[in-house]
């Protein structure tokens, strides 16, 4: 009888990353839909360029979701990176509109970068970004066993 394929469970601090990602993104849509009637209905510089930021990191942040499974050591300091940019971002508007309190520093838009940034931090995320996916994952690339211009060891 043939075995399965193993796989490795990916660790709860993972997941809960990847869960808080998959919710900011999810949020972010919201806002853009919402951004986009306002610039709509009154076209001003400062918000094309709020509604571009969000835009950017809305795409980036559901490109690295959608990359997750492939364990790539990128994908976890990308979104690492990424997520510092998102809290720090938060935290730059509430300090230019005058409401950077306390309460501030809790509101989604700056707790649920600091969680996923510690989430990845921890070493069982490290571990499991460090590995390569088991036998019969798909991650879309090429053998690269083969060095190029060398031909076959």
């Amino acid at each position: 009888m043939p075995e399965g394929i193993q796989t490795e469970r990916m660790p709860v601090a993972v997941r809960a990353a990847r869960f808080l990602m998959t919710l900011q993104v999810a949020f972010a849509l919201v806002a853009l839909a919402i951004m986009i009637g306002t610039v709509a209905a009154d076209p001003d510089v400062p918000t094309l360029l709020l509604l571009l930021y969000n835009a950017t990191i809305t795409a980036l942040l559901g490109r690295l979701v959608s990359r997750w499974p492939s364990r790539h050591g990128a994908v976890r300091w990308g979104a690492v990176a990424l997520e510092v940019i998102a809290g720090g971002g938060y935290v730059a508007t509430a300090a230019i509109d005058g409401g950077l309190g306390r309460l501030a520093l809790f509101a989604p838009g700056a707790a649920l970068p600091l969680a996923v940034v510690v989430a990845l931090l921890t070493p069982p995320a490290a571990r499991w970004f460090d590995r390569q996916p088991g036998p019969g994952h798909r991650s879309g690339r090429r053998n690269r066993s083969v060095s190029p211009g060398r031909g076959i060891p």
